[in-house]
């Protein structure tokens, strides 16, 4: 079984942390990267201190080959990964689209590992995307990928419940485990020729589009049930905020409180220790835990004891 697995000669594609917990796990399974690509560096702060991805970090602890194209279509790129022999990709939440010309490179062939039950959510947010549509399941699918978006013919899948309180953060968690099984078990397959590939149904594809800042800003003019889906959407990244006072409030945590409410929407209809409760749509929205700028995350009844005069019902937040 050893020397099947180092049969695979591997490149693994990936960034998030997310990512990172796959390539670790292939490592401990003794399976064979010759090369990790990651997205480049990020720079933080006004001091630009070059921040890794969780990708690099392993990678580096385990002495393998770094590359970081801006864009796998970057000139001598084909030519850089060729020289690796490498007969299978593996890509696990990278962030950059992989061309024809680089899938092409691998025998065995380009597997990807994508957190949601294909054809649905296609796409750069598909965790995001299934909790803003109140949707009860999703799930992992490993697809062997094409030169299209998420379109590959399905290796293995398996669902997974989404509970009432999921937060993106809570639901890759569980997706992760889910997945990092399923890769396991995939290869296992690859190595052993039993695996089997079903096309996907491109009549009930959807998509999800990628996330920036912007998106997070809470619209008071929405109903409070997807404004409560938003902030749990976007939990832990980019962060629900609104802005008062011109100061930009995250919101980490909140409810919907099924009353309805006369007052303007945007108004603040009640402040006691359950909550900032705020006039939306459709029915009212409760926040729970707020954050303000370089300060940390507080729950209103700490809101209520140490900023008493910041807000104050009857105010209305735009």
């Amino acid at each position: 079984m050893y020397k099947k697995k180092n049969f695979l000669n591997i490149v693994f594609a990936g960034t998030s942390q997310f990512s990172a917990m796959h390539l670790q796990a292939l490592l401990n399974a003794k399976y064979n990267i010759v090369l990790v690509l990651t997205k480049p560096d990020n720079l933080l702060g006004r001091r630009k201190k070059i921040i890794f991805s969780s990708v690099k970090t392993i990678a580096i602890k385990n002495s393998i080959p770094i590359l970081q194209p801006k864009s796998l279509y970057e000139k001598d790129i084909q030519k850089i990964i060729n020289s690796f022999y490498a007969n299978m990709m593996i890509i696990v939440a990278y962030g950059c689209i992989i061309p024809k010309k680089i899938i092409n490179l691998f025998k065995i062939g380009c597997i990807n590992v994508h957190t949601s039950l294909l054809p649905r959510w296609r796409g750069a947010s598909p965790i995001q995307s299934s909790i803003l549509k109140g949707e009860k399941k999703t799930g992992i699918s490993i697809i062997l990928i094409n030169e299209k978006l998420d379109e590959g013919d399905i290796l293995i899948s398996q669902s997974c419940c989404i509970s009432r309180n999921e937060t993106s953060f809570s639901l890759s968690n569980k997706l992760q485990f889910i997945s990092i099984k399923l890769l396991k078990l995939i290869l296992k397959k690859i190595i052993f020729k039993t695996f089997s590939k079903k096309p996907q149904n491109n009549k009930y594809a959807t998509y999800s589009k990628k996330i920036n800042k912007k998106d997070a800003l809470l619209n008071w003019n929405l109903p409070a049930i997807e404004l409560e889906r938003k902030i749990r959407a976007f939990n832990p990244w980019p962060i629900a905020y609104f802005e008062f006072n011109s100061i930009f409030i995250k919101v980490w945590e909140a409810e919907k409180i099924n009353i309805s409410c006369s007052l303007p929407i945007g108004t603040i209809v009640k402040i006691d220790s359950k909550g900032l409760q705020i006039n939306t749509k459709k029915e009212i929205l409760s926040l729970k835990k707020i954050q303000f700028p370089g300060k940390k995350i507080i729950n209103i009844q700490d809101l209520i004891n140490s900023k008493k005069s910041f807000f104050s019902e009857g105010n209305k937040i735009f």
